[in-house]
């Protein structure tokens, strides 16, 4: 997925942990091999490839992905949409703008599914880059709950990230929050994922985040976090609300998802006692008594 997976088991008493972490990067590579379009191999690639032929056999795994990103394209009413994937191509290459987005970017239109067959549009063009991550991150944390671990983190790429109990000690797992220009605070993460986005120029190599609705990359300086049991919930959201802006926190809190939106207006968060303020001189608003121990989440 073109970035980096550290994985944090923090339980010394484990004998067992070089087949525990040989098994959650295996996990990785797997999803890599599944989710995957900068690869012709990768099976997600290979189905776009095939678009517009009829339907096609697929992996149960790629299935059970493909599933999860139209209902929350749904749950999101389109915000997050993997569909745009031609779109997020072509505003890739500098200098080049997208054409108006018709109905043929939502993937409800342009994917139907029957038994374990998918068939794509003509020209339709799937992208994972804003779930991917996620799907990959709940994958590992099953991995490590299945193997006893009880205390866990991982990290996929700083944008994605889940925190299994807490430290051996019994102190949190605690995360830093960003906006666009740093640290804006801090939040406390136990047996829940966080995923941050955030809005790019077009024509940067990374992909700028369209706006489904009007096929246009978000302009820069706005980023967004989406805290959630589910990584994959999580990463979908913030997305999602780096498209839809403030107006779409109280949608997300109505999903049951607390989330922050930082620009230059500032930042504005759902309701909770979820989110420790950092004032501009660097004081912690309400800060628990563990030091802060995490570099600040960023989209790669």
């Amino acid at each position: 997925m073109g970035t980096v997976l550290t994985v944090e088991i923090d339980d010394t008493d484990r004998g067992d942990a070089d087949r525990i972490f040989e098994s959650v990067f295996s996990v990785a590579r797997h999803w890599d091999d599944v989710l995957t379009t900068w690869r012709p191999s990768g099976e997600l690639a290979r189905l776009n490839a095939r678009a517009g032929e009829g339907f096609v056999e697929v992996s149960p795994d790629l299935l059970r992905a493909l599933r999860q990103m139209r209902d929350l394209s749904a749950q999101t009413d389109g915000a997050f949409d993997p569909a745009v994937g031609p779109l997020v191509r072509a505003l890739r290459l500098p200098g080049t703008t997208a054409p108006p987005a018709p109905d043929s970017f939502r993937i409800a239109s342009v994917m139907r599914i029957a038994g374990g067959r998918v068939s794509l549009a003509r020209d339709a063009a799937l992208d994972a880059g804003g779930i991917g991550k996620g799907i990959a991150v709940d994958a590992i944390a099953d991995v490590l709950r299945s193997s006893g671990v009880s205390s866990a983190y991982i990290d996929f790429g700083g944008s994605s990230i889940a925190a299994i109990g807490t430290r051996a000690g019994g102190s949190p797992w605690r995360v830093a929050l960003v906006g666009p220009s740093g640290i804006v605070g801090t939040t406390i993460l136990r047996d829940r994922a966080l995923s941050t986005s955030r809005s790019v120029r077009a024509g940067d190599p990374a992909g700028a985040i369209v706006d489904p609705r009007t096929a246009a990359a978000v302009p820069p300086g706005r980023v967004a976090t989406a805290i959630s049991p589910s990584a994959t919930v999580a990463e979908a959201w913030s997305t999602a609300l780096v498209v839809l802006g403030r107006a779409g926190l109280a949608r997300a809190a109505a999903c049951g998802i607390s989330a922050l939106i930082a620009d230059a207006d500032g930042v504005a968060v759902t309701p909770g006692d979820w989110f420790q303020r950092i004032e501009p001189n660097g004081a912690v608003l309400h800060p628990h008594r563990e030091p802060l121990n995490r570099r600040s989440p960023r989209r790669l």
